[in-house]
């Protein structure tokens, strides 16, 4: 979609919503992940500036990674779940269609008999 009076897109304020949402997360994810880092580092008191800061670089890193790992599996699990569900709709309208095919089959077969 165009705006008429500039030809430029039209934004979409789902799809902004969306990117907001997700830039959201993902600080509140390393803000966590940092938070957690200092609470780590802080157990070692004998760390040097240097130190610390590297330790606060890796272990953010580090969670943000396995919060990743994390979210892809899940996103494999969901995708699998929707393809079970859809296979399982399937299988229930063949079944209801086979089930309605051999009523059928039956009635027309008990109509000839009788005549």
């Amino acid at each position: 979609m165009t705006a008429p009076s500039t030809g430029q897109p039209t934004p979409d304020p789902e799809a902004g919503i969306e990117r907001l949402e997700r830039f959201l997360a993902a600080e509140s994810e390393r803000t966590q992940a940092r938070k957690a880092a200092e609470t780590f580092a802080d157990r070692m008191p004998c760390l040097t500036w240097a130190e610390r800061e590297q330790l606060l670089r890796l272990y953010t890193g580090e969670r943000l990674v396995e919060a990743q790992r994390l979210r892809n599996r899940l996103a494999q699990q969901e995708a699998a779940h929707e393809s079970r569900e859809r296979l399982r709709g399937r299988c229930i309208k063949v079944a209801l269609l086979l089930g309605a095919v051999s009523a059928a089959l039956t009635l027309w077969l008990m109509l000839g008999i009788l005549q």
